[in-house]
């Protein structure tokens, strides 16, 4: 949807609002005490009144908008801003854009917004023909001093540096039967993107089970973490993967890893690792549907709305940015 688009369909608060609301009832409200799915809507206290039980739910509770006061225009902006640009809005930009005096409850919403994002994501697995690699994406945590010495602990380098956080990349890549002068000889699919405490094989295995559709044909390379994928996958081929050959065997593994870093490095510039995910599932989000046009803000904002986004055990807590 381009920007002038946007702003003759939704030009106020209310008509804002009002499409919130819409979708709302199109997706369907769940009762919190009975779990029922019928209620009137109560225009006078803009409630939801169940026809069970008579518990009322407000037009918030239950989505990404519950428990925050900002306007619903500010939520269709952000999610028009995330959706409509191929890269991504910092919040502190997002908050110059919006003018809002605070910064805080901007960052809120704009995880908000990439969790939703990531939960969408969840519920499909991926299958035919995988690249699977891991990657190391810098990022920033809060080291304590060492109480005997009162200084920093000292960084380790490489596999393991607490500048780093290890992630699994996994991506659908089908190969191409007519290939054109210059072009891959796969096609990209899907992607997922999980962090990991560490990358043993049955931290591994464990989530490829989980993500992957277990008659899959899987290509990794030689990492020896990948040598016992067999038990959760259909087909699994490693590979010595030498650096010209890596267009070959791994050609979108390592191309959306790059982008990826390229990507949250020259907008986010520092980023918390307990938040790393959340921007991942962004990329992933956006890269997943890059065909779906305009339709993407609509998907999002459906899911904004839904009453089954939200997990209560995983509510963020703004530390830093």
């Amino acid at each position: 949807m381009s920007l002038i688009d946007f702003i003759n369909r939704f030009p106020d608060e209310a008509s804002c609002k009002t499409a919130f609301k819409a979708y709302r009832d199109k997706e369907g409200v769940i009762c919190r005490n009975c779990g029922s799915t019928t209620h009137y809507w109560l225009s006078t206290v803009e409630q939801y009144k169940c026809k069970t039980c008579g518990t009322r739910t407000t037009l918030r509770s239950g989505t990404a908008l519950e428990n925050t006061k900002l306007s619903y225009r500010y939520w269709f902006i952000a999610i028009h801003l995330v959706t409509a640009t191929k890269k991504t809005f910092s919040a502190l930009e997002l908050q110059r854009q919006l003018g809002h005096k605070r910064y805080e409850p901007i960052w809120l919403m704009m995880h908000k917004i990439r969790s939703i994002m990531g939960k969408r994501d969840s519920r499909y697995q991926l299958e035919e023909s995988l690249e699977i690699d891991d990657a190391f994406f810098k990022t920033v945590s809060q080291v304590e001093n060492d109480p005997i010495t009162g200084n920093k602990p000292a960084q380790k380098c490489g596999r393991g540096s607490q500048q780093h956080s290890a992630v699994l990349v996994m991506i659908e890549s089908k190969p191409v039967e007519k290939l054109k002068k210059h072009k891959k000889s796969k096609k990209c699919g899907h992607l997922k993107m999980i962090v990991m405490e560490d990358l043993t094989a049955k931290s591994i295995n464990q989530q490829v089970a989980d993500k992957v559709n277990p008659q899959s044909n899987v290509t990794t390379d030689g990492y020896r973490s990948y040598s016992k994928l067999k038990e959760v996958i259909g087909i699994h081929k490693s590979e010595i993967v030498l650096p010209h050959e890596v267009n070959k065997v791994l050609p979108w593994v390592h191309t959306a890893i790059s982008n990826a870093k390229r990507n949250l490095l020259g907008i986010h510039h520092m980023i918390g690792k307990e938040y790393l995910q959340n921007y991942l599932n962004e990329y992933c989000y956006k890269l997943n549907r890059r065909y779906f046009g305009q339709g993407i803000f609509e998907r999002l904002l459906i899911a904004s709305v839904s009453d089954t986004w939200y997990d209560k055990k995983s509510s963020l807590v703004y530390t830093h940015g």
